[in-house]
């Protein structure tokens, strides 16, 4: 049930791709997963049809066919699907093994406490091999199927997270990247795998694969949502993914850490936490300077206001960024603050000069032969009067 739909017997597997129709596909899923009762055809029919002049007699067909189609793959006289007076059930009698009932059992028996730790991480990781992928990912999206699907991912998440923090202890660090790794195959945007898996990598002194690995993740998300890993995440990478284990008591070693690797001419852009930082950086100077502090909020949209498709606006994303450093000083910082919005703060620019900056950027934009519409606009606020208000 999870991941592709199939039904093993010996060593004859059938599978998705080899049924025909996708009502066939549909009721013998309904079935399994509804295997603990009887179905009216009533039921059925609702599920499967809403254009038949005589659904009852096309069910009777599709059962027939079904049957017929099983027959090859189990048993000589086993039935999978058994009916009596105007309903239909899954023969529950027979020696079956359904990944997603065994999953749920080896989950509940690795949460009992009582367990050696070793016992319970070896249930996780029986239960954890039998997820692959969503329940009836194929059909996921359907009404049914979704509230099932939501509860398995649940119990899989919980599975794992549990299973990571027995792991801990015991020093089973290359176990946690394995487990991760699988992980992510599923679902490669918990931020919550990545983080145990960076860990990991760094307990096992691999610095080098845990900054690829939080690099990937940066680019992963900014892709998809638009947004930076969480500030836990990004702390821990800036304070010990690389290794500095030895003291330095030469500040030439020290400033050749801290040194940007090539001094550029334009603005400077950085990740959303390390801006968060400059920026209160500058307004606890500007508490006592008392001088105006320019804020732009910068937003990508169609003409109608909506936000552009995705391959559209990334490509215009890269463009507006490129646009931005060329217009601002070296002093400026800027940063992305969504899917589709860049932030830039412009310490030392009065007011009245932002329109300046805005039609640099707006120019250099109009250039851009691939905008496809796209249209730039400006929010503008200065910080400092902002925060006489508060």
């Amino acid at each position: 049930m999870f991941g592709e739909f199939s039904i093993s017997c010996g060593n004859k597997t059938l599978s998705e791709n080899d049924i025909r129709g996708s009502k066939t596909i549909r009721m013998l899923q309904y079935l399994i997963a509804h295997r603990g009762r009887t179905i009216p055809q009533s039921e059925l029919i609702d599920l499967l049809w809403n254009d038949s002049d005589n659904p009852v007699n096309a069910l009777k067909t599709l059962i027939h066919r079904t049957r017929e189609l099983l027959k090859s793959y189990l048993p000589k006289g086993t039935e999978l699907i058994l009916s009596e007076r105007g309903t239909y059930r899954f023969n529950t009698q027979l020696d079956l093994n359904i990944d997603s009932n065994e999953f749920e059992k080896l989950c509940k028996e690795a949460g009992n406490e009582y367990l050696s730790r070793t016992r319970r991480v070896n249930i996780y990781k029986k239960a954890l091999a039998l997820y692959k992928g969503n329940y009836l990912s194929s059909h996921s999206e359907e009404t049914w199927v979704m509230p099932i699907d939501v509860y398995f991912h649940t119990l899989y998440t919980s599975a794992l997270e549990k299973c990571v923090k027995l792991l801990y202890p015991m020093g089973k660090f290359a176990d946690i990247v394995m487990i991760c790794e699988k992980a992510m195959v599923i679902n490669p945007y918990d931020e919550t795998t990545h983080e145990h898996l960076i860990k990991a990598m760094v307990a096992l002194g691999e610095y080098s694969l845990a900054a690829n690995q939080y690099k990937y993740l940066k680019k992963l998300l900014y892709e998809q949502y638009g947004a930076a890993p969480s500030p836990r995440l990004t702390e821990m990478y800036e304070l010990t993914i690389k290794p500095r284990n030895d003291m330095h008591r030469n500040l030439d070693v020290i400033l050749g850490d801290l040194w940007e690797d090539e001094l550029t001419s334009g603005g400077y852009f950085c990740e959303y936490e390390i801006f968060r930082y400059i920026f209160r950086l500058y307004c606890r100077e500007n508490a006592r300077a008392k001088k105006e502090l320019p804020l732009l909020l910068l937003s990508l949209s169609d003409k109608d206001s909506t936000e552009p498709q995705s391959k559209k606006l990334t490509k215009a994303m890269v463009k507006l960024s490129d646009c931005i450093s060329k217009s601002l000083r070296k002093r400026d910082i800027y940063t992305r603050y969504s899917h589709s919005q860049y932030i830039l703060l412009l310490p030392a620019t009065p007011i009245d000069d932002v329109s300046v900056v805005k039609e640099r950027i707006s120019a250099k934009f109009l250039k851009y032969k691939e905008k496809h519409n796209i249209r730039l606009s400006f929010d503008i606020v200065d910080v400092s009067q902002h925060a006489s208000k508060l």
